[in-house]
């Protein structure tokens, strides 16, 4: 009888103690550690459980999500991306993806500071002198939620020469609306608006996907102008590809509404790389006078020191009534 209570009792310890074990796994300490926020030890874990299980994937979703909490975004989509190739229902790595998408985008839409000067050249045929333009932004942080642009361009067309001043506010009011106002001014208008005001917003309705609304009051010295531009922008490839669709719609004093669009890709890699190419066609009030017009144009910003920036591009422009036009640009960015 002692004997056999002596073995019962050693196998309940030993049922314990491998019990215990397995509950204390380089798993399970893991998935303690990032539900206890300690990200860094949950990822040092994971990597050795997984390079004896490469092949599970409730590990690697984890390997994701602290990946993830530790801004390894690049790390943390090829974990998430190979989840979806073993097992592509898994919800949790798709919702994985689309949260290092939304954090890319984040990421771009939040700036430090800036100063960009840019320039620009256009070739409107027929004998007619070209376009020049000289501008400077300044891309300010006000408090945690709220930027603050300013600026100044000097144009010169046709003989005559505006500087433009404006400015523009943008205040993240939740994580998924973005509230914007603005205005500019032009003293002594002679092509440029002498007043304009705009408002707008950003609302994420999915986890890749924005929409957008923007509206505008400029009084040129021709005439007044009101444009609407609804939009929407989708992003792919865990925030490394977007493309936008907007609308226009221009109204003038004693014209009818005219309406067009604008198509346009992104391809963003790093938070200060971006490469795009889009078109648009419709009206177009650059000089206050409503004309159908269609362009394409490429363009992007290049980093060439971790603080500096080249930005660039071309566009050409096709006119229904008047001279077609060439434009390039070209501006260096300074980060803050």
């Amino acid at each position: 009888m002692t004997l056999r209570i002596l073995v019962a009792g050693m196998l309940f310890v030993a049922l314990t103690n491998a019990s215990a074990f397995a509950q204390d796994s380089l798993y399970d300490r893991a998935v303690t550690a990032r539900l206890a926020d300690d990200p860094a030890l949950a990822a040092s874990l994971l990597e050795d459980w997984l390079a004896e299980h490469p092949d599970d994937v409730d590990a690697l979703v984890q390997y994701g999500y602290a990946l993830l909490a530790l801004g390894r975004l690049e790390e943390a989509e090829f974990a998430f991306q190979k989840v979806l190739r073993k097992a592509p229902e898994y919800a949790d790595a798709a919702q994985g993806l689309a949260l290092v998408a939304e954090r890319r985008e984040t990421e771009q839409a939040v700036r430090s500071g800036f100063i960009l000067v840019e320039g620009a050249l256009s070739n409107t045929g027929g004998g007619q002198d070209d376009w020049q333009e000289l501008g400077v932004l300044a891309s300010l942080p006000v408090g945690t939620r709220t930027t603050l642009d300013l600026g100044g361009t000097w144009h010169r067309r046709f003989g005559a020469e505006d500087v433009e001043l404006g400015g523009r506010a943008t205040y993240r009011a939740t994580e998924n609306l973005w509230l914007r106002a603005g205005a500019s001014v032009t003293p002594n208008a002679d092509f440029r608006p002498a007043t304009g005001i705009s408002t707008g917003f950003d609302f994420r309705i999915a986890p890749s996907t924005v929409a957008s609304l923007d509206s505008s009051w400029q009084s040129y010295p021709v005439q007044d102008v009101w444009t609407v531009r609804p939009g929407i922008t989708q992003y792919f490839g865990g925030g490394r590809f977007a493309a936008s669709l907007h609308s226009h719609i221009v109204a003038a004093a004693g014209e009818d509404v005219q309406i067009g669009g604008a198509l346009r890709a992104d391809y963003l890699p790093t938070a200060s790389t971006r490469l795009f190419i889009g078109t648009a066609t419709g009206p177009d009030t650059d000089l206050g006078v409503v004309r159908d017009t269609t362009s394409i144009f490429a363009g992007g910003e290049l980093p060439l020191t971790q603080d500096l920036s080249l930005t660039g591009s071309v566009a050409q422009e096709w006119r229904e009534n008047g001279f077609d036009r060439t434009e390039g640009r070209i501006g260096v960015k300074l980060s803050l």
